[in-house]
């Protein structure tokens, strides 16, 4: 008598998709918090450099108060330099509102700029900023406008 062959049933291959966290990146906001951090970071650090280079795109206008806007990152780069130069000794954002639209986003937000200049009185300014910021082609975010101005009175 001939042995007969039995197969034994096996479960159909499942295939399982490949672990993504968030495949899309960070959301729109997290990526803003992201740059506001680094942000912060650079100017405690008084690096200027990379503080441009990883917040501003290459057509980016920083719009100063009591001055003229500055176009370029730069000239974006001097005058964050000479701000750093003079005794900035430290900057906390605090973000109010993120919104965003297509490839663009802005964020609006308050300042406390910390200032030792040499051999002169601290100043602590409080103040507002606007940023508008518009996704590379990479994917990230840069901003391309930056608007701040001081609370308090002119003097």
């Amino acid at each position: 008598m001939a042995k007969k062959t039995v197969k034994k049933a096996t479960k159909p291959a499942t295939k399982k998709a490949p672990s993504k966290a968030n495949p899309k990146g960070p959301s729109v906001a997290e990526a803003i918090h992201r740059l506001d951090a680094a942000f912060t970071k650079a100017v405690s650090a008084k690096d200027s450099q990379g503080l441009v280079s990883a917040f501003y795109a290459l057509d980016a206008v920083l719009m100063p108060p009591n001055q003229p806007a500055i176009v370029g990152r730069e000239g974006i780069r001097a005058a964050l330099q000479g701000m750093m130069d003079a005794g900035v000794t430290g900057l906390k954002l605090e973000t109010i509102e993120v919104g965003s639209a297509g490839d663009l986003a802005w964020e609006r937000g308050k300042y406390t700029l910390s200032i030792s200049p040499p051999g002169g009185t601290p100043i602590q300014d409080v103040g507002k900023s606007l940023v508008v910021f518009r996704r590379q082609p990479n994917g990230s975010w840069r901003a391309i406008v930056d608007m701040y101005s001081s609370d308090q009175p002119a003097q």
